[in-house]
């Protein structure tokens, strides 16, 4: 990769190379910042954000996967 091209591809990806780093270290910061008792009640400590939005994604999915499941009339295989 010539010097030309690394600084068109460092150019054109700037958002991800500053952005996705950026994202992940909020994360953290506030993170870490929930670990400190003095700051936030054990009781009040709650989930990164992010991954809150992954779990209710995929139970949102599973229970639409779930009620499409039933409705149909797909006949399990048994086991032996």
């Amino acid at each position: 990769m010539s010097r030309g091209k690394l600084g068109k591809w460092l150019h054109d990806n700037m958002v991800l190379l500053i952005g996705i780093p950026l994202i992940v270290g909020v994360h953290y910061g506030w993170w870490k910042l929930q670990q400190i008792p003095a700051l936030v009640d054990q009781s009040q400590n709650k989930e990164i954000p992010i991954i809150g939005a992954i779990k209710a994604l995929k139970n949102k999915t599973l229970e639409k996967y779930n009620s499409i499941r039933a409705s149909s009339n797909v006949v399990e295989p048994q086991e032996k």
